[in-house]
């Protein structure tokens, strides 16, 4: 499932910033995006196989209930800037 899509987990841990940073730098820029150009949402009911695999490999934090993935461009772009915020 990895094919470049990146949790915000992963950008969390990249960055070296705390849980949900890169939540909120998500929600900043969300009324921009488009889904699923740019991200796509896994709610829990409907995406519970793909909810469990990220968990099983360590991709999610354990609290979280509806996942968002983020497109290879957009986790370079946000990566970029938690790295200089």
């Amino acid at each position: 499932m990895k094919s470049g899509w990146r949790t915000l987990r992963e950008l969390d841990e990249s960055a070296g910033t705390p849980k949900g940073t890169a939540f909120r730098a998500f929600k900043r820029i969300e009324p921009t995006l488009r889904e699923p150009l740019d991200y796509r949402l896994l709610r829990s009911g409907e995406a519970a196989a793909q909810i469990g695999e990220l968990r099983g490999s360590g991709r999610i934090y354990d609290s979280s209930r509806n996942i968002v993935l983020l497109s290879p461009a957009l986790s370079e772009t946000l990566l970029a800037r938690l790295r200089h915020a």
